[in-house]
């Protein structure tokens, strides 16, 4: 990032501090631009109500930043971070390690006694229409799914492109409006659970209720385009809400004859079910559920659970199940909360 985009960053975060400290009728100001000592990472030395504090200006922090930030406290003065956005687990991070921190969107804590703040403040960042428009192409919601998957790690441009075959050029600019929206870093991680919360305000399944199962002998099968070799290679349904989190693990009750809910990759896939198995006269008593996949990449990347859960359909993958149990704002986003996968980083 050019330096003058840096100083511009953290004289309005200096400035959003000393403004947000003056709101609780407490007294701040800048010592100086450059840190006591050798300490490069610092980026102002502020006095607040007469201590001193050194203090790091970020976009934004991610859990893993958070880990990196809390595990480099070996100063002499307390530490404060300043960022437009931190994550909630990096909230947490620094809360143990001591680590005072204004979130922009509205969270002070600084706990330098006779100094205590712990409070919800007032947002200091520029109105831009509330978060959400990055999300509004299909690309873009396949880039947060893809990046959510393994929100640990950096995603490329090309690396992403591949995975939900795309072209490049589109997934760059989807990257850059997720970044601009404070949800990605410039190294494609995501901030979390701030992005899997977004796209779940966008995402939308509109279901129908069928009167038959799709058959799975292959004439039907070909017709129905269901996909039923190679899964995570093919294009096809993709089985998703209850009966798919149960296949995953999630702590939600499933039973054996749930009638298990589909994605289904078009429009005319949808017509070409609808012909074939009829509508359900009663929903209450359907063979299934089917809507078209709010994104291409559910019907993409899809996996099979048989040797693991008995499951026989193929599965979305457990971003896109878990956006539609979260659909669920009472039970459904209790269930994820108490899920602790193995060998998956939450997202949420």
């Amino acid at each position: 990032m050019p330096r003058r985009i840096v100083a511009a960053l953290e004289d309005d975060a200096l400035a959003a501090l000393i403004e947000t400290l003056a709101r609780l009728g407490v007294v701040a100001k800048v010592l100086s631009r450059v840190s006591w000592g050798d300490d490069r990472s610092v980026d102002a030395v502020v006095e607040i109500a007469g201590q001193r504090f050194d203090v790091e200006v970020k976009s934004m922090i991610t859990a893993e930043h958070g880990q990196r930030l809390a595990g480099g406290v070996r100063r002499r003065a307390p530490v404060l971070v300043i960022a437009d956005r931190i994550a909630a687990e990096a909230k947490r991070t620094l809360r143990e390690a001591g680590v005072n921190y204004l979130d922009r969107r509205g969270e002070m804590r600084i706990m330098a006694p006779p100094l205590i703040v712990d409070t919800v403040v007032e947002s200091t960042l520029p109105e831009k229409g509330g978060f959400g428009k990055s999300l509004d192409s299909q690309v873009a919601k396949e880039v947060a799914i893809c990046c959510l998957l393994t929100p640990d790690e950096p995603h490329g441009v090309r690396q992403t492109a591949r995975l939900i075959d795309r072209a490049p050029s589109a997934v760059s600019s989807a990257m850059t409006g997720l970044r601009d929206d404070g949800l990605l870093t410039a190294a494609g991680e995501p901030l979390i659970p701030d992005l899997f919360h977004e796209l779940t305000t966008v995402w939308k399944r509109r279901a129908i209720a069928l009167a038959a199962l799709p058959p799975t002998r292959a004439q039907a099968s070909q017709r129905l385009e269901l996909g039923l070799d190679e899964p995570e290679h093919t294009l096809g349904w993709a089985l998703t809400d209850s009966r798919a989190a149960a296949s995953w693990g999630m702590p939600i009750l499933a039973r054996g004859d749930h009638p298990p809910d589909f994605y289904v990759q078009s429009d005319s896939v949808l017509r070409a079910a609808r012909l074939l198995l009829g509508d359900a006269d009663d929903p209450a008593v359907r063979a299934c559920t089917v809507a078209v996949a709010p994104v291409r990449l559910v019907c993409l990347r899809r996996l099979d659970h048989s040797q693991t859960s008995k499951e026989r359909w193929p599965v979305a993958n457990h971003i896109v199940v878990a956006l539609d149990i979260a659909q669920d704002k009472a039970r459904g986003l209790e269930a994820l909360q108490q899920w602790e996968p193995e060998r998956i980083v939450r997202a949420w």
